[in-house]
């Protein structure tokens, strides 16, 4: 097993999905990172989607201000993403925050 990276460029407006455990497979989020690359504070909301929950929402970090130039370790330890379950933000200046998730796919059987 190895770790993987995934990137991804946070809009404004509504939620954009970073990434989705398959039907089949579980993922082991290690860390994320959100940082700022423009000239202002931007905020930053983000939240993991449970599909084994009716598709509840549960918050990981809520209208969190990420100082321009600056990076938000969202997470402290692992993190586990269930079959189907998946990881979403937003933030208030489209394209201001980019995500680096870094992360481990297990299947089912697996763990």
């Amino acid at each position: 097993m190895e770790y993987l990276n995934k990137g991804h460029e946070i809009n404004s407006g509504s939620f954009s999905t970073i990434i989705t455990a398959g039907g089949s497979n579980k993922l082991l989020l290690k860390s994320i990172h959100l940082t700022n690359i423009t000239g202002s504070n931007s905020q930053v909301t983000l939240k993991w989607v449970a599909s084994s929950d009716s598709n509840a929402a549960y918050f990981l970090a809520k209208d969190v201000v990420v100082p321009n130039a600056s990076s938000f370790q969202a997470i402290d330890g692992t993190f586990v993403l269930d079959n189907g379950d998946s990881l979403k933000a937003f933030t208030s200046i489209t394209r201001s925050i980019h995500a680096s998730v870094s992360y481990m796919e297990i299947t089912n059987s697996e763990g």
